[in-house]
């Protein structure tokens, strides 16, 4: 029974440890992420395009918006490969 009592006693006790925050158990405060954005207005979706291929534009449009050069680059040439293959209209954001 006393092994019993001790065992459920640990494994509150981790449960509780668990559910804590890092700054609750040692005072440390975590970093936050900081995404840096810049305003671009509202997301305008191509006409006539299927919800699917729509997110791959909104991707390139939230890429563009955070400055993500790179991915927006390796976004709009997988779109461009997509519109040549499914004769999809132009993304906006992929110049």
């Amino acid at each position: 029974m006393k092994k019993i009592k001790l065992l459920l006693l640990g494994f509150f006790a981790l449960i509780s440890v668990s559910l804590s925050s890092c700054e609750e158990l040692f005072g440390i405060e975590e970093e936050e992420a900081v995404v840096e954005t810049e305003a671009c207005g509202e997301y305008n979706r191509p006409a006539n395009i299927d919800n699917q291929y729509n997110y791959q534009c909104q991707a390139a449009y939230a890429y563009k918006c955070n400055g993500q050069t790179e991915a927006l680059a390796q976004q709009c040439a997988y779109y461009k490969q997509l519109q040549q293959q499914l004769n999809l209209p132009d993304c906006e954001y992929c110049d």
